[in-house]
């Protein structure tokens, strides 16, 4: 087993059940679903695989990489069609959060000493359980737009 290459391997996962513990002796590792039981012909040099079934893992590899090229094109469409989208959702989301979050005054002045009754108010409503659940709320969306986007500020 160690002499034959990973993509063989791989290769031979495309028809075979396992191939971990399959030795070159044991031969070819398809499995036949009609028998229920491996071809066990003579595999081509350095591969798990006789010739017919390793064509037929080709043909299964060719035709997976086609769909997984198939998907990225469409995730690639998808994202560039929802990429302005998700900035304008994230811009919305950061004001809320400077709205909630964000100093009630930028009075210096207001947070030392005596206060204005109003401000004092504002200050104890940045602390309610609502309001640290929303900022919670609001950074997972914003976090989530992040990834999203891709450009991590």
């Amino acid at each position: 087993m160690q002499d034959i290459d990973v993509g063989e391997k791989a290769l031979a996962g495309y028809v075979a059940l396992r191939v971990d513990d399959w030795s070159h002796e044991q031969g070819c590792a398809a499995w036949v679903e009609s028998r229920e039981s491996t071809c066990g012909k003579p595999p081509l040099d350095a591969a798990l695989l006789c010739k017919r079934h390793r064509n037929i893992a080709l043909k299964k590899l060719d035709k997976a990489r086609r769909k997984q090229k198939q998907r990225a094109e469409v995730r690639a469409q998808f994202r560039a069609k929802m990429l302005p989208e998700w900035r304008a959702k994230r811009e919305q989301v950061e004001a809320l959060m400077d709205r909630y979050g964000g100093s009630p005054t930028t009075d210096r002045a207001a947070y030392g000493g005596q206060s204005h009754p109003s401000i004092r108010r504002k200050q104890l409503q940045q602390l309610s359980d609502t309001n640290v659940r929303r900022m919670a709320e609001l950074s997972k969306q914003w976090q989530r737009l992040t990834e999203l986007i891709g450009d991590y500020k």
